[in-house]
């Protein structure tokens, strides 16, 4: 299968896939695919209107109602800007509840698929980061990164984004909790698991635990130019 002009990072939570990515885009006047920040779309709109997580059937039944879109590092749901909404701690643990449900996943990854083609064929490089942005969504892309970190690493950077000490509404043995809560679930769901052998997979494995965001896109960049 021919490889396609991507730059796939796949990860678990709070390794920076996010930070990276767009820093990549920027570097390579990219496209960054953020296929996180759907799935926390389909979150938000099921806290707006009251619908069960827990509740697959529900969740799924309301996915005709969910427009989503990306463009300039700008997050829509249906039609709205909710690029700061998406970003808040009950979304972002309510995501990875909707994300478990495989229609649900289906439904996204297919939209993440027309929306990063869409930009591919306008010559853009598509930088796509999630959980199986290298699995599912492009599995042909160029380059495949496996970003991760240790968790403790991963909560302090989580921790200081909420505002550290100055946040006294949670902790960061709370933050380090989650991590490690998300972690179980990433690897152990059903619908589109997270890899526990990247490397089989045809993935650069990257630990970013000691290293800078700059040292880190540094590090990426060394590897696409490699392919080039």
């Amino acid at each position: 299968m021919n490889k396609i002009h991507a730059i796939a990072i796949d990860g678990p939570v709070a390794a920076g896939k996010g930070t990276i990515a767009t820093l990549l885009s920027l570097k390579l006047h990219g496209f960054n695919l953020n296929t996180g920040a759907m799935y926390r779309c389909v979150a938000l709109y099921c806290i707006q209107h009251d619908i069960p997580m827990q509740k697959a059937e529900k969740v799924i039944q309301a996915l005709p109602d969910i427009s989503i879109d990306l463009d300039d590092e700008k997050v829509f749901l249906n039609g709205e800007d909710v690029t700061e909404q998406v970003k808040k701690r009950e979304v972002s643990q309510s995501s990875a509840k909707v994300a478990a449900i495989a229609q649900v996943r289906l439904a996204m990854v297919t939209r993440q698929q027309e929306i990063g083609l869409a930009k591919m064929e306008k010559g853009q490089i598509v930088i796509a980061e999630g959980r199986d942005a290298a699995t599912k969504i492009f599995p042909e892309a160029m380059l495949k990164i496996f970003l991760t970190a240790r968790p403790e690493v991963r909560a302090k950077r989580r921790y200081e984004q909420m505002g550290g000490r100055a946040n006294h509404t949670i902790t960061f043995e709370q933050i380090l909790a989650d991590t490690n809560e998300r972690d179980r679930r990433d690897y152990e769901r059903k619908a589109d698991p997270l890899v526990k052998e990247p490397e089989k997979y045809g993935y650069f494995v990257l630990d970013n635990s000691d290293m800078t965001e700059e040292q880190t896109v540094e590090a990426v960049l060394t590897q696409w130019q490699k392919l080039l």
